[in-house]
């Protein structure tokens, strides 16, 4: 049996998908250039991907509409318990939430 080499970036990004997947409770699909990718409605109060001070790579869709998150993201609020701690976009219910300035 040949074992392949990985290298610490494609080790990591292989590792963070596997746990967003285990954890994710709603839509993920994977693909091997894009990576992980979670979408969810801008009006989604309480997840992470729509917070403030969610450090994950996202967009918002140009009607709005529709947050699309692609990597797990760094909590930047000192008030919640998930400060410093790396999470999936759809983490939550979030006490201490705070509506990504993004959205209107």
């Amino acid at each position: 049996m040949e074992r392949t080499k990985l290298n610490r970036r494609e080790l990591l990004g292989k590792t963070g998908a596997l746990l967003a997947l285990a954890t994710a409770g709603g839509t993920a699909s994977s693909s091997a250039k894009a990576g992980l990718h979670f979408e969810m409605s801008s009006d989604t109060k309480g997840q992470c991907a729509t917070c403030n001070y969610w450090g994950g790579i996202r967009k918002l869709s140009k009607d709005g509409k529709i947050v699309s998150a692609q990597s797990l993201g760094y909590c930047n609020n000192p008030e919640s318990h998930n400060y410093h701690n790396t999470t999936t976009p759809e983490t939550g219910p979030m006490k201490k939430w705070r509506k990504w300035d993004a959205i209107s």
